[in-house]
C-alpha cells in the first residue's frame, strides 16, 4: 500500500499552524490595539508579497517587515503578522497545500525577530539584516520539505538534497532581496514601528 505522504505533510502543516495559533492566543488576550496593528502590518506584507511576487520573483519587500514586527512588538504580533501574510496573499497568488507550511515559516520569521530582541536587546539593523538573509535560505529549506514529501519518490536524503539544490538559486535571490531591503529600509522601519509602539502603550487616566 502506497503511503500518501503529501496528504500527511499537509495535515501536519495545518495541525502545526492551529497549535501555534492556539498557543500564541492563550498567552493572553490580544487587545484592540494589537489586533489593529496585526491587521495593518499583515495587509501591508500581503500586498507587498502579492504585487511583487510575480514581477520580481523572490525579491519581495515583506520578510524583513515581518521580522521587524516581531522585533518591535514581540513574538505574538510577529507570529500573527507572519502567518497571515501568506494566507492573505495566496488568495491572489494561489492557495494550496503549501499554504500552511508557508504560514509556519513566515510566523517563525516573526518569532525570530522577538527572540533576537530578547537575546540582544540593543541589536541594530545589522543583526536584523543578517537574520533576514539567513531566513532567505532557511525558508527555502523548510518549504523544500513540503515539496520533497509531495513530489519526490523515494523519500531519501539524496532526493531531499536534490530538491534543495534545485531551488538554491531561488533561495539565493530571496536571501539577497531580504538583505537589500533590510539594509535600505530596516533602520527607518524600526524607528517608525517603535514610535507607534510607544504611542500604543500610552495610558490615559480618567480625571479623579
Amino acid at each position: 500500500m502506497k503511503i500518501n505522504w503529501g496528504l500527511y505533510t499537509t495535515l501536519i502543516g495545518i495541525l502545526s499552524v492551529a497549535i501555534l495559533m492556539y498557543g500564541m492566543e492563550k498567552k493572553g488576550e490580544l487587545n484592540a490595539r494589537q489586533v489593529s496593528i496585526i491587521s495593518v502590518l499583515a495587509a501591508i506584507c500581503a500586498a507587498g508579497r502579492a504585487v511583487t511576487g510575480v514581477g520580481l520573483l523572490f525579491l519581495q519587500p515583506t520578510m524583513f517587515l515581518v521580522e521587524i514586527s516581531g522585533f518591535v512588538y514581540g513574538a505574538r504580533v510577529g507570529f500573527f503578522v507572519g502567518a497571515m501574510t501568506p494566507l492573505i496573499s495566496n488568495f491572489f497568488m494561489g492557495q494550496g497545500s503549501w499554504t500552511p507550511w508557508q504560514m509556519i515559516c513566515w510566523g517563525m520569521v516573526g518569532i525570530s525577530g522577538a527572540v533576537i530582541k530578547v537575546i540582544f536587546p540593543h541589536a541594530g539593523n545589522k543583526t536584523l539584516t543578517v537574520l533576514c538573509f539567513i531566513w532567505g535560505y532557511l525558508y527555502g529549506a523548510i518549504m523544500d520539505l513540503w515539496q520533497w514529501s509531495v513530489f519526490m519518490n523515494p523519500l531519501t536524503l539524496k532526493t531531499y538534497i536534490l530538491t534543495w539544490a534545485a531551488g538554491f538559486s531561488f533561495d539565493s535571490m530571496r536571501a539577497i532581496g531580504n538583505l537589500l531591503f533590510c539594509l535600505a529600509l530596516g533602520s527607518q522601519t524600526v524607528k517608525i514601528l517603535s514610535y507607534f509602539h510607544k504611542k500604543m502603550n500610552i495610558q490615559y487616566l480618567k480625571s479623579l
